[in-house]
């Protein structure tokens, strides 16, 4: 198991400087210094999860987004794209708070993830995170947000136009003009790429970058790029999510970490990026007439309150009609009876006036 040298300062007295947490809290097994605990407890515990997502490649071909597979294909991230791992959230945010990154100040590209759980550190090299991870390791260093836009000729408003994007009187940049293609690229970039909590209708300026970097065939070591997004992560306020859990779990899995007593979760149906991705987006469909529009919504549209108590004032009325129809036709009887036994009670009297044969021979 990797492990970093221990370079722990010494007090005068030959203790150790550090503080350790209080043997009866419940985490204290996780944790060799205070101080670490409580930055958990101040900035990680209770942070909402980033729920994990994963592709299904046959949407590619299913839309014939080739131009997207290819790109994905280029930087090595379809295998990436895939990963689907059961994950610990609380163990994760727990190695979040003593996350780092070492590197060689002669060759930044030559790093290591560095954590700590309980009185073990932990020092992944990046060779190692790329193999654990799926992912090339090679590529522009782009340090989440610290760009060199300079080296290849970066600029946003050709950027913009690339992507058919118009930024709104709020400052932000929505996503909705986009082309298919692009915009579930964009999803893959804010789900699993660089996840985040919300706005995903929105284009960063990073998003921006990054997808431009990827049309233009300009690959980016993506190991380099997840481990400073994560110290992003780390830094955050309580609002940010905890991301990238499938990851922590092959790390986990690969150091050997005992994870039996440790909160589990499951990916579940709607962490697959699909057909149904693209229909939740309102991407993907074709273009129906006005009138078979209106048709279909009003057939999959699920009636309102104000809808049903038309309905009943409707069937009210309808009701109120009926029974004064059958009132009218019960009227419409009586008459006819009516006018039935006049009829027959003139006839009658009729028949009874007549003078016999024997009285008109008289």
């Amino acid at each position: 198991m990797p492990r970093m040298k221990k370079t722990q300062k010494r007090s005068k007295e030959g203790e150790s400087s550090v503080e350790p947490p209080p043997s009866n809290h419940p985490l204290a097994k996780w944790f060799h210094a205070n101080e670490d605990l409580i930055f958990y407890e101040l900035r990680l515990a209770g942070r909402k999860e980033i729920p994990p997502r994963y592709l299904n490649p046959t949407l590619l071909d299913s839309h014939n987004f080739s131009h997207l597979k290819e790109m994905l294909n280029m930087q090595g991230l379809l295998d990436f794209m895939q990963i689907r791992e059961k994950y610990y959230p609380e163990l994760t945010s727990i190695a979040y708070a003593t996350l780092g990154i070492e590197s060689d100040s002669q060759d930044p590209s030559n790093f290591s993830m560095v954590f700590k759980l309980g009185r073990n550190t932990y020092n992944v090299h990046c060779s190692r995170l790329a193999s654990i991870w799926n992912l090339p390791l090679d590529g522009c260093l782009f340090e989440g947000g610290k760009i060199p836009l300079e080296d290849w000729g970066y600029d946003k408003m050709r950027a913009m136009q690339l992507f058919n994007l118009t930024q709104n009187e709020r400052s932000k940049i929505p996503c909705q003009t986009m082309k298919d293609e692009y915009r579930t690229l964009l999803y893959l970039v804010t789900y699993i790429l660089e996840p985040r909590v919300t706005g995903h209708g929105n284009v960063t300026d990073e998003d921006l970058v990054l997808m431009c970097a990827m049309v233009n065939d300009i690959k980016i070591n993506w190991p380099f790029l997840i481990l400073h997004h994560m110290l992003r992560i780390k830094g955050k306020d309580t609002s940010g999510g905890i991301g990238y859990l499938c990851l922590w779990t092959r790390i986990f899995n690969y150091l050997s970490i005992d994870v039996s007593n440790e909160v589990v979760k499951h990916l579940n149906a709607r962490c697959e990026i699909n057909e149904a991705t693209l229909h939740h987006m309102g991407r993907g469909k074709e273009e129906a007439p006005p009138h078979q529009a209106q048709r279909q919504q009003a057939e999959q549209s699920e009636p309102s309150m104000r809808d049903l108590m038309g309905i009943m004032q409707r069937m009210e009325l309808n009701q109120q009609h009926l029974s004064q129809q059958m009132i009218n036709i019960q009227q419409e009887q009586q008459r006819i009876w009516r006018s039935v036994r006049r009829i027959e009670a003139h006839t009658f009297n009729e028949d009874y006036n007549m003078p016999s044969d024997d009285e008109d021979q008289d």
